[in-house]
């Protein structure tokens, strides 16, 4: 019998390694579309909010004892705490306890139990815990009122790394929240470029003066709902300006009405989102005049959805056994007690920001306004509020600010035309600012009418969910002056950005550690 030869034809080289791995091949692609100012910004940032993790001690960010106990009970019993139960469980409490983390919290002089001996003792107390000391929350947490959305994402983290001692445990959960600080980066350089158009430096500068906000990196280095109520924001205006840039098709409506969603889900202050969205709508109903049929299944998609979430957050809640209000009844609480006096609200928005005119009556409730929320607690004060820059560098930054204020009322009114033929895009950021700041000053003035005037409530890191819209003033500003000298201006303010960073992280290692 004759032999014949035969072969087995083979596909060529690349081809059979795209076959045998094609994932890897695509994400190689889409890594290298990452443009390279935009993905060394990530870099930047992530190195930032590792060095963050590394300099705040367990527990010390601002109320984080309490949103971790949210995050255990909740990933350990599959449901909601309430306020009444799902405080700290005994791993947690003894964690405070004995590594010295719950005086710490606003005491100067404290320092975190941290020698080798300190953490040879916990490492046996650690091993020597009962069996569902991670599970047995008790006690009350106020922060039961937040909506679940938060927690429910990190408990899926938690689940994979349970296996992890308590300190490591937390160290990975801070690593893992803080990719929503670099997911709001990226949406600040892409919004970006919705607005000036692809323009590089322009881009840069924007994502740089997000990236590099020394409050948004030190929120993202602790376990807090705000990272990702920052991210789901920063996403919603980018989904907003794109409805009302290319018009309102089903799918730009629905992210954007999804994104709301989700940020109402998140936290209370999400729900300004929702005047945004409204405000979407009729911007885009102005523009494109979409037939009456289409409006109407449009404005029921939207309906909807936010509907449905807040559905889910009120079956969710008495599933748990927990409020069965949104919210915690706090949105009831604020409209309880002293009822609301317009002129007297009008009159403690207008001292918020200017002197008092002999003619206005004391705002109620303590000195604290303008430099307190957008300088001070704006640009950096960590810890649990009592970590801060010298007064001398919050001066400065003051002077700053001003000036930048003058230089974009300049550039407004010298550059209205480009405005005036954008107004859409314009309406929206408008929307955004104006409802955010109304919302938080009606919630302070709400809150010391009930509080006696003690405590206005409102901090700097909760204007963070309009950071976006800090970065595109910063750059419309610095973008109106001549050509030659706007990136170099720009430059400018990277680097006071970097050293503000630096030195942050630096008084925060001192604090704790010196």
């Amino acid at each position: 019998m004759a032999m014949t030869n035969t072969t087995t034809p083979t596909a060529p080289t690349g081809v059979a390694r795209s076959a045998r791995h094609p994932i890897p091949e695509r994400l190689r692609r889409r890594v290298k579309a990452v443009p390279i100012p935009l993905a060394m910004l990530l870099i930047v940032g992530a190195l930032l909010s590792i060095a963050w993790d590394v300099a705040v001690p367990p527990f010390q960010g601002p109320d984080e004892s309490s949103h971790v106990a949210y995050l255990q009970y909740g990933a350990e019993n599959g449901r909601m705490p309430s306020v009444r139960a799902g405080g700290a469980s005994t791993e947690e409490s003894e964690a405070l306890r004995w590594l010295n983390l719950r005086p710490l919290a606003g005491n100067l002089s404290a320092r975190p139990a941290w020698s080798s001996a300190d953490l040879k003792i916990w490492h046996e107390i650690e091993h020597s815990m009962r069996r569902g000391s991670r599970a047995n929350g008790a006690g009350e947490n106020p922060l039961a009122k937040n909506p679940p959305l938060y927690y429910a994402a990190m408990a899926i983290p938690y689940r994979m790394f349970v296996w992890l001692p308590l300190l490591k445990r937390l160290f990975v959960l801070r690593l893992l929240s803080a990719l929503s600080y670099l997911a709001t980066i990226a949406l600040a350089w892409v919004i970006a470029g919705e607005v000036f158009g692809p323009m590089r430096w322009k881009q840069t500068l924007s994502a740089g003066v997000v990236a590099l906000e020394p409050q948004l990196q030190f929120t993202s280095a602790v376990i807090n709902a705000d990272s990702l109520l920052i991210a789901l924001t920063t996403a919603f205006l980018l989904a907003a300006l794109r409805a009302v840039k290319y018009g309102p098709s089903m799918a730009r409506v629905l992210t954007a009405s999804g994104l709301a969603g989700a940020a109402v889900l998140t936290h209370g202050r999400g729900l300004v989102t929702l005047p945004v969205l409204a405000v979407v709508l009729l911007v885009s109903w102005i523009k494109y005049r979409p037939a009456i049929r289409e409006t109407i299944v449009k404005g029921s998609a939207v309906v909807g959805t936010v509907g449905a979430a807040f559905l889910a957050y009120l079956l969710l809640g008495r599933a748990s056994g927990g409020s069965r209000t949104l919210y915690g009844g706090q949105v009831g609480e604020l409209n309880s007690g002293a009822s609301f006096n317009l002129r007297q609200f009008l009159s403690s928005v207008y001292q918020f920001y200017f002197p008092r005119l002999q003619s206005l009556r004391p705002r109620i409730g303590p000195e604290y306004g303008y430099r307190q929320v957008f300088i001070n607690t704006f640009f950096g004060t960590f810890g649990s509020l009592e970590v801060m820059f010298k007064q001398r560098l919050y001066d400065a930054l003051q002077v700053l600010s001003a000036v930048g204020l003058v230089g974009f009322y300049t550039a407004v009114i010298t550059r209205w035309r480009r405005l005036w033929a954008s107004w859409p895009i314009v309406v929206v950021m408008l929307a955004l600012l104006l409802t955010t700041l109304v919302f938080l000053h009606y919630v302070s003035y709400r809150a010391l009418l009930g509080n006696g005037g003690s405590d206005p409530l409102i901090v700097g890191r909760y204007l963070l969910p309009m950071v976006s819209l800090f970065g595109l003033a910063v750059v419309f500003t610095v973008g109106s002056l001549p050509r030659r000298l706007g990136p170099l201006v720009g430059a400018v303010i990277l680097s006071i950005g970097i050293l503000l960073s630096l030195t942050g992280v630096g008084i925060t290692m001192a604090r704790f550690y010196a």
